[in-house]
């Protein structure tokens, strides 16, 4: 790996961690997977994952039940220590059920990464999430429209 400073590290720290929301929220898991090492482990508040797969057969079926999710993520703070490059960031994250469309469910929480250089470029090794607040089955107030899915969005032909 040749010299690297910690600017551009953070850069693409920051990249990684947006490409996981648009990723979810797209539903694109071919993406996903190109933002974390094969090896990836991921602890969560409901499950250790072991590798990409093992991550991605908890994570589709979750969200297959979920008619749209939004995640925003921020503050964005990256550093190197003894073992490496880190990342951190916040995550805001709404989603609505299929089965539940009338309810909201929101969570903030905090993504810790390690990144790993994989000769060509960064990706995710190491993911902890830790939950800060989580808001379980909001009312939707009848004002408020949501989309029919975020993951819509994922047509990026529409840039053409």
């Amino acid at each position: 790996m040749p010299d690297v400073e910690l600017s551009g590290v953070a850069t693409e720290a920051t990249l990684l961690q947006n490409g996981y929301a648009l990723a979810v929220d797209t539903r694109d898991w071919d993406y996903f997977r190109t933002l974390f090492t094969p090896d990836v482990v991921a602890r969560y508040p409901h499950g250790r994952f072991e590798g990409v797969e093992a991550w991605l057969a908890d994570f589709v079926p979750f969200h297959a039940d979920c008619s749209w999710t939004l995640h925003v993520m921020s503050t964005h703070v990256a550093g190197e220590d003894e073992r490496g490059f880190w990342a951190t960031c916040y995550g805001w994250i709404q989603w609505s059920r299929r089965t539940e469309p009338h309810l909201l469910n929101r969570a903030e929480v905090l993504y810790r990464d390690r990144l790993v250089h994989d000769g060509e470029r960064w990706r995710i090794g190491l993911r902890k999430l830790d939950m800060i607040m989580r808001q379980p089955r909001v009312p939707v107030p009848g004002t408020v429209s949501y989309p029919a899915c975020v993951a819509d969005l994922g047509d990026r032909t529409l840039l053409d």
